[in-house]
């Protein structure tokens, strides 16, 4: 068995390294450079695959599944694992895995601190120079204030936990959650009525711009949104329309694709570091070594497909 890792060895631990070595011959390609000249993942052993989505590019196409000889399975380490095509492999056979749960306080913890940046107007205070404008620069109390949570799974409740705890009133909308510590609303009132909206809600073909165009013209004026979950569930050109014409106050978002200098408006955007903290990166491969061995053994756990 070959086990290709499309990922740094020294992100990994020495003992994580020789676990994965007692369980087949262990190849790891470190660069995107590397990655788009390798020839391992075409060889005629049996395989499997462990992709971070940097060296790839947050992208394995089916052209080059097609490709692949004697694949027995793709691990991800990430929770999201749309940008593989999960239907495709299991018509094939092949097994998809993820990393789920392993990043929800550090995510939880940054919608909070992307919540505070726009709210203090940082984005318009950076784009100034770091120069204050006493007219302009005013920031809110958070205190009080209505935190409308889109999707309340593992990290959705998290950050109700949160926004509980600093003393705002927490109302959800939840395809499937539920739960009494907090007020349950319809989608459109919940949009309607508050302050601050947090798309915590799944990414995938089913919640596809979920919060489009129809749905940001019924947001209060002043009011925020603040999204970990990518690009895939909103309309994100026409909410940033909405902050440059001041219909709402601001957006919070952690890309890697668009940046913050791009737009001189109340936009905080970060890199995508949501997930990466010290803890949440030692859980990760703690996690995602256990899934290649899983699949190793032909007894694959956090299957994705």
């Amino acid at each position: 068995m070959k086990i290709i890792i499309a990922d740094k060895k020294a992100s990994f631990t020495d003992k994580q390294i020789s676990l994965l070595e007692k369980k087949g011959n262990v190849v790891f390609i470190e660069t995107k450079e590397e990655w788009n000249k390798s020839k391992e993942i075409f060889s005629e052993e049996e395989k499997v695959l462990a992709l971070d989505p940097g060296v790839c590019d947050w992208s394995f196409p089916n052209e080059i599944i097609d490709k692949v000889p004697n694949l027995r399975g793709i691990c991800l380490p990430t929770t999201r694992y749309t940008w593989v095509d999960g239907e495709y492999l299991s018509k094939k056979n092949i097994v998809l895995t993820n990393v789920p749960k392993y990043s929800t306080e550090s995510v939880a913890e940054h919608a909070i601190f992307l919540m505070l940046s726009i709210t203090k107007k940082l984005p318009l205070i950076i784009s100034n120079g770091w120069k204050l404008d006493w007219d302009k620069h005013l920031g809110y109390e958070i205190r009080g204030k209505r935190m409308g949570i889109i999707g309340l799974g593992d990290i959705g409740s998290r950050v109700a936990e949160l926004g509980k705890g600093l003393g705002m009133d927490v109302y959800y909308w939840s395809r499937k959650s539920k739960d009494d510590k907090y007020t349950y609303l319809e989608l459109d009132e919940l949009i309607k009525s508050s302050d601050y909206i947090f798309l915590t809600i799944a990414d995938g073909p089913e919640t596809k711009e979920f919060l489009n165009k129809e749905r940001i013209d019924m947001m209060k004026k002043n009011s925020y949104i603040i999204n970990t979950t990518g690009n895939e569930v909103w309309d994100f050109d026409y909410a940033v329309e909405k902050v440059k014409d001041e219909s709402i106050g601001g957006i919070g978002l952690d890309e890697d694709k668009v940046e913050m200098k791009d737009y001189g408006c109340n936009i905080m955007i970060t890199p995508h570091i949501a997930w990466y903290t010290k803890e949440s990166f030692e859980e990760d491969y703690r996690i995602w070594v256990e899934c290649i061995i899983s699949v190793v053994e032909n007894m694959p756990i956090n299957v994705a497909n």
